[in-house]
């Protein structure tokens, strides 16, 4: 009897084939599909996107007002004595022998037509309602290309980490079965007396470890797979998803960390949303401003007037130009104008504030895309370590020269290189999204 001692290799192929007896009968899902079904389906996105649309047509409402409004009115009335059915006017004395006896009485009335308005000058309303409502479409538009982009980052890295748990999980439970046969075998030699009971419990030890280990790792990516499912708008299938792996690796941005910053300051679309809200609240002020300068607006109606006690119905018309001049609303515009100043202020502030957080984060999107080069290469030496170091532990086990847990530590560490390896790759690649998605939103993908 031998105690099996596995290169990485052989471990590699031992994890692929564990795989699909881990996902059962999971539901396949590549990358690419993960991240098309997140764009399309993603609620928080679509909410975003809900929102531009709604603030697309709250801007043609605004410039719609230029045009006025046409209504069509009607009124019943019935009075506790007869009175005139229109207004008076010199023309229904038409025989003044008969003087107010004439007139169109009636207790009850009908009156329907059309009524307009036209504004020709709303104190800055009309003018800056538009230029306010034009820059809040802009506004939530770059907020849903930026949700666009976070979503898209959001579900590409939930992706990478389930694969890197799967490969976890696979090796584990490679590790395992190879820990179950160690076990066997242990049993066996101390049955024998060849070994001391000490070193079968420490391998029984060991192998208890493993069992909590892949259960932890199993726990941890039906989490993450939720969360894959969730960044696509729908429920985790109920044996998970069946993930391709991404073995490519990525090419790294050349840019410094001062014209990265550059790109994103420029680029970044909720930094122009934000610069957009800033001039919003300029506009808001000078509406604030404008509400103490007249207003001028052309009104009019054309109505027919009827009553049971007349013959015919009679028709009225009117048209007027109104002019209106404030003088005193109390200190509510003064009121207005003090907060629309500070609201403008604060928006400077925010805007100021984002462009901080921009910088800090390509400052730390260019710093993980160097630490997570310096892990993938070490996760690639690591896995190369681990295979010799077992290999060679084998080797003094089965001379009687090697210890026990200096057996176990380097079957440990083929495992942790297996994973480091795929870890590191796939940390590598979100590091690289995450540097597209700080940096220039879509910029290698639009």
């Amino acid at each position: 009897m031998r105690i099996i001692c596995r290169s990485a290799a052989a471990l590699a192929l031992g994890a692929a084939m564990a795989l699909p007896l881990v996902l059962g009968a999971a539901q396949p899902l590549t990358l690419e599909e993960a991240t098309q079904r997140a764009l399309t389906a993603n609620p928080r996105l679509q909410a975003a996107k809900l929102t531009s649309l709604a603030a697309k047509d709250r801007a043609k409402e605004a410039i719609s007002r230029h045009f006025g409004e046409v209504d069509l009115v009607g009124a019943y009335n019935n009075y506790e004595s007869p009175r005139l059915v229109r207004p008076m006017s010199i023309d229904l004395f038409k025989n003044p022998q008969l003087g107010f006896y004439q007139l169109p009485w009636g207790e009850t009335q009908t009156h329907y037509g059309i009524t307009y308005e036209i504004p020709l000058l709303a104190a800055g309303g009309l003018h800056e309602g538009r230029i306010i409502a034009k820059l809040s479409q802009n506004a939530s538009e770059n907020l849903a290309l930026y949700t666009e982009t976070e979503i898209r980052y959001n579900v590409r890295a939930a992706y990478r980490n389930a694969l890197t748990l799967m490969h976890a999980l696979a090796s584990v439970a490679t590790y395992e079965e190879a820990l179950q046969r160690d076990a066997g075998d242990a049993d066996l030699r101390v049955s024998l007396g060849a070994w001391a009971p000490v070193d079968g419990a420490k391998i029984h030890f060991v192998l208890e470890s493993a069992k909590a280990q892949k259960e932890s790792v199993a726990a941890q990516l039906a989490s993450v797979q939720a969360l894959v499912a969730a960044l696509m708008g729908e429920e985790p299938p109920a044996d998970g998803y069946q993930l391709a792996d991404v073995p490519e690796e990525p090419m790294l941005p050349a840019q410094t960390v001062a014209e990265s910053s550059r790109t994103a300051l420029a680029g970044r679309r909720d930094l122009v949303a934000t610069k957009e809200s800033v001039e919003m609240a300029l506009h808001k002020k000078h509406l604030a401003l404008e509400a103490f300068a007249p207003q001028l607006m052309i009104a009019g109606n054309f109505l027919m007037n009827d009553s049971p006690s007349i013959q015919d119905r009679l028709e009225t018309h009117e048209f007027g130009v109104y002019l209106k001049i404030p003088l005193f609303k109390g200190l509510q515009r003064v009121f207005e104008v003090q907060a629309s100043n500070k609201d403008l202020l604060a928006a400077q502030q925010q805007q100021r504030g984002k462009e901080l957080e921009v910088m800090t984060q390509v400052q730390d999107a260019v710093g993980r895309l160097q630490a997570t080069r310096a892990q993938y290469l070490a996760g690639k030496a690591q896995k190369e370590l681990g295979s010799e170091v077992a290999r060679v532990e084998h080797l003094k086990l089965e001379q009687g020269t090697g210890k026990m847990e200096d057996y176990l530590a380097a079957r440990a560490q083929e495992l942790q290189g297996e994973t480091g390896y795929w870890q590191g790759l796939y940390a590598l690649q979100s590091a690289v999204d995450y540097y597209d998605f700080v940096c220039a939103p879509g910029g290698r993908h639009e």
